[in-house]
């Protein structure tokens, strides 16, 4: 996804480049954005988390669901969904819709969030599809929802609706940095900072990111290891693709695994660790293939 920064120094106008820079950002975004629909409602908005159909929303969008969930894309496909996990507390729920090569939004710091920082959502208020507002950070604040529970909170002038509700909060880079939640006294907006949404993911029982492939570790040819300069003197051979095959087709059997994200992968302990933080990013492998180094992105699947 193209990343998109207003800079006073554009040879445009400000608002010229402010303009060009909020169109650009909602182009890129809106495909990675659902209307979630509860028993045939328009209950709100989803974000595409992870690209084999993982979508995140408010617990409470989906609340009062009783016999059948959908989220509508923006290139018309409807799909049924179901709940893989949900934090009542942290007003987070987890869906999945049987679907790959879904295009998702990139996370973004939300502890790297300032006060009057531009911020933008985009959503469903009233059931109109794909709407998108704009504000600035109004306040970083932290709320104790329990004795044990304590999570911040992103305040924004940002314009919200219900229909908004389980949608992005995002930066003038494009990048989640908030779910939108809550809307206080009719202007004062509310969104779930992205780093509380990334703990509560990785904490999740059996969640792991992964390749769905099954590895071994091989020496690297001669040729191969002169084309390096790191050093690396092995890598990890594709053997077996029992979670892939029938959903992606950029690996292939024989395949050797050099680089994941930028890093060496010598040993299968530290590819896990790598792609254990890659989750909702862009994933960029380095593999040999046919004698010959390849740079290519793929897809992460997210088992449970």
């Amino acid at each position: 996804m193209s990343q998109t920064t207003f800079s006073t120094q554009s040879s445009l106008p400000l608002p010229d480049a402010f303009s060009t820079g909020l169109t650009a950002l909602f182009a890129d975004a809106r495909p990675a954005i659902v209307q979630v629909h509860v028993d045939q409602r328009g209950g709100g908005t989803g974000i595409v988390w992870s690209a084999d159909g993982q979508i995140l929303t408010n617990n409470h969008v989906i609340a009062g669901m009783r016999s059948q969930l959908q989220v509508h894309f923006a290139d018309g496909t409807t799909l049924d969904a179901t709940i893989l996990h949900r934090h009542p507390q942290l007003d987070l729920a987890l869906l999945k819709v049987h679907a790959k090569d879904l295009p998702t939004l990139v996370p973004g710091d939300s502890d790297a969030l300032r006060i009057g920082e531009w911020v933008f959502a985009i959503g469903h208020p009233w059931g109109q599809r794909w709407v998108v507002t704009a504000g600035i950070v109004s306040r970083l604040s932290s709320v104790q929802l329990t004795p044990q529970l304590k999570t911040r909170y992103i305040q924004s002038d940002v314009r919200l609706a219900p229909g908004n509700s389980g949608g992005p909060l995002l930066n003038a880079e494009g990048k989640v940095v908030g779910i939108n939640a809550m809307i206080f006294g009719g202007d004062l907006s509310v969104a779930i900072p992205s780093q509380v949404v990334k703990a509560w993911l990785e904490a999740l029982p059996g969640r792991r990111p992964t390749l769905g492939v099954e590895l071994q570790i091989v020496p690297l040819p001669a040729p191969i290891q002169q084309q390096l300069s790191n050093g690396q003197t092995q890598g990890l051979l594709i053997v077996g693709l029992p979670g892939r095959q029938d959903r992606y087709t950029d690996l292939f059997l024989g395949d050797i695994l050099l680089e994941a994200a930028g890093q060496p992968v010598t040993d299968v302990k530290m590819l896990r660790k790598i792609l254990a933080v890659q989750e909702g990013k862009e994933l960029s492998l380095k593999i040999v293939r046919g004698g010959q180094i390849h740079v290519l992105p793929a897809a992460l699947l997210i088992t449970d």
